[in-house]
């Protein structure tokens, strides 16, 4: 009798411990610890391609709003608070680059003085942990996305024309609106400015530049000056096809060539991919 009350009694302790494997062994709430990609691949930070460490992201989820992230070394750490979970529930995150101490909605100019990754808004969403799976992976279908557009120019010397010593100076690009917002609860941008503006960029040497623009509708063609020794060069560019004709879609990159000629100047169609390279097109100016 005594080795059977023994037997059950170890059979008891065997089945408590297996329960106890199901439950949250930690003294105390759980850290979240967060990973991140952006899909696909591309920045316009002078990193090229993925994150830069220093790089702060907006996280919440799990009854926090809006938590500051840091990268570091190749990993998001807290930058003040940490995010922990407190109970047994699967809670589900979102995130947006870059960190706004406000949160909400936020104003956007794509002026020329704004351009860079200050302005290159990403959004994540969907990715989820609790406290057995404390990882929070914001990649897959889960990843981070452009939330803005993106137009980009490549310059080429034409017939008559060497940038061996003399390159352009810049251009002016007219028939966009550049004040909006961004929503950093749900990804979105909205245009505000009731008229387009020109944005004039320098190239400093450079025969590519991009601009990043708020999501947008144009009914014209976008009128293109281009500046060399001295010279005005005009075109029109040819306005997306797709994937929305006569729209610059968020998270599309459209890429124009620009073909200076001794007398003219051509601008390809423009290619477009999803932050890759859109449309593109050859377009041609003259003096």
């Amino acid at each position: 009798m005594k080795t059977r009350f023994f037997a059950f009694a170890a059979l008891a302790l065997t089945l408590a411990a297996c329960n106890n494997d199901n439950e949250n062994l930690n003294d105390g709430p759980v850290a979240a610890l967060f990973i991140a990609d952006i899909t696909p691949a591309t920045r316009v930070n002078s990193e090229g391609t993925d994150w830069t460490d220093g790089d702060r992201i907006g996280v919440t989820g799990a009854g926090f709003t809006n938590v500051p992230y840091k990268r570091e070394n190749g990993k998001f750490v807290t930058d003040g608070t940490t995010i922990y979970f407190n109970d047994t529930e699967t809670h589900t995150f979102h995130a947006y680059y870059p960190y706004q101490s406000d949160g909400g909605t936020v104003t956007v100019s794509t002026a020329a003085d704004k351009q860079g990754a200050d302005i290159d808004f990403l959004f994540a969403s969907g990715a989820t942990g609790d406290t057995h799976n404390p990882t929070v992976s914001f990649t897959g279908d889960h990843a981070f996305h452009h939330c803005m557009s993106l137009i980009k120019f490549t310059f080429k010397a034409g017939d008559g024309l060497s940038f061996n010593e003399t390159e352009p100076a810049g251009y002016t690009l007219e028939g966009l609106k550049h004040e909006g917002t961004f929503d950093t609860a749900t990804g979105t941008t909205a245009v505000t400015a009731a008229s387009e503006s020109p944005i004039t960029m320098q190239l400093g040497g450079a025969t590519t530049s991009q601009v990043i623009i708020l999501p947008q509708e144009v009914t014209s063609s976008l009128n293109l000056k281009v500046s060399y020794n001295g010279q005005s060069y005009n075109a029109q560019l040819k306005l997306p096809a797709t994937p929305t004709a006569n729209f610059y879609t968020a998270g599309y990159a459209y890429t124009y060539n620009i073909t200076l000629n001794n007398k003219d100047i051509e601008v390809s169609d423009p290619t477009i991919n999803p932050w890759e390279s859109g449309d593109s097109n050859d377009a041609s100016a003259e003096l």
